[in-house]
């Protein structure tokens, strides 16, 4: 198995509220929809498990089978492959048993293709027994163990007498706690979901501290010289960090255009992150042809999510995905309340994702 045949996407910002998961989800089933000879993936790294529960019947209907999921004796699930790890199997190279799940079985309107290693709520309890793993006197090379270990899994996942590759979409938790770490060690690419707001801003800025070791301030990286962070454990043992890939502003909302105060501080965000590309263009994932313009930057690292208004509300608690409202007007929610749903109210929602998930290889 070629390295090529997978790719791995982490939808990462260190600022929470910023519509990650309602984006990998539109993201993951549709690239399925349209790939049907991939195998896609979701990892669901976020101890609240809400692409879980999207992506197992919405509402109440995937809370509950993600909660059978998590009461099994098998616990087939991202902390059942962590509690299997600290077993004193950190440095596998097989597994007997499968972590993912055909998410078809329980939601039919999921491509086939599509498998799930759901979220788990105790997985933020795992944090302090991973803290101690990968500082391990008795095995140096623990930490590196770990922080490979999604990406083998991934390739322990990959079915490939059935599929020509596996696309993985990680799901991300905000804060950068050691599962987080592991999981953008062992991705290829970052893509980057934020709100016009300068705590977006403040969000990115962490990453690039605390992913790259790039500091806004000389004082900040004078004072963290003699500390011990995650870059200098990834330079240490030689880990490829993954490449930012997309910005994405999600969630925006437009009456009769788009406001004055939005695309103001879209604007400030673009210049920052377009800043950063010219400062530190080795951490992105670079065209074939040099770019020399913000406006040739901006059309290939970044898109824009329309805000899903009722829409979102209809797919989250139905398990629908957004590309797959227009199949109806009227929906029944979970209390039984009926919902009209003109598709053009969410028609540019459906465009911005066809556009965004087109950029994904």
């Amino acid at each position: 198995m070629s390295e090529q045949s997978i790719r791995i996407y982490s939808f990462y910002n260190n600022k929470g509220g910023v519509g990650k998961t309602t984006l990998s989800f539109n993201a993951a089933t549709l690239y399925a929809q349209q790939n049907p000879k991939t195998q896609v993936l979701v990892i669901d790294m976020c101890p609240q498990a809400n692409i879980s529960q999207y992506l197992l019947g919405g509402g109440r209907t995937g809370y509950l089978t993600n909660q059978k999921i998590q009461a099994a004796a098998t616990r087939k699930n991202v902390v059942g492959f962590i509690d299997w790890l600290l077993k004193g199997n950190s440095n596998f190279s097989s597994i007997n048993t499968r972590y993912s799940i055909p998410v078809s079985r329980h939601n039919k309107n999921i491509a086939s293709n599509l498998f799930l290693v759901a979220g788990d709520s105790f997985l933020e309890s795992l944090s302090l027994a991973l803290n101690y793993a990968v500082i391990n006197p008795a095995n140096t090379r623990a930490w590196l163990e770990y922080m490979t270990a999604i990406k083998r899994l991934c390739s322990h996942e990959f079915m490939q007498e059935e599929y020509e590759n596996l696309v993985v979409f990680i799901d991300c938790n905000p804060s950068f706690s050691i599962y987080t770490q592991m999981a953008l060690a062992s991705s290829d690419f970052i893509v980057i979901p934020m709100m016009a707001d300068f705590s977006s801003i403040d969000g990115i800025k962490g990453m690039f501290t605390m992913l790259y070791d790039e500091y806004p301030t000389p004082a900040l990286k004078t004072y963290a010289e003699n500390i011990i962070t995650f870059n200098k454990q990834v330079k240490q043992f030689g880990i490829k960090l993954p490449k930012i890939y997309e910005f994405v502003f999600n969630n925006f909302t437009s009456h009769l255009g788009i406001s004055s105060a939005f695309q103001a501080l879209k604007n400030e965000l673009n210049d920052f992150c377009f800043g950063q590309f010219n400062k530190f263009n080795q951490l992105f994932a670079l065209p074939n042809d040099p770019i020399t313009t913000k406006e040739a930057w901006s059309n290939l690292y970044v898109s824009d999510v329309k805000d899903f208004h009722t829409a979102g509300k209809v797919s989250a608690s139905k398990g629908i995905p957004i590309h797959m409202l227009p199949y109806s007007s009227k929906y029944n929610m979970p209390d039984g309340t009926e919902i009209s749903l003109p598709k053009n109210n969410y028609a540019q929602a459906v465009d911005d994702i066809y556009y965004f998930v087109g950029k994904l290889k």
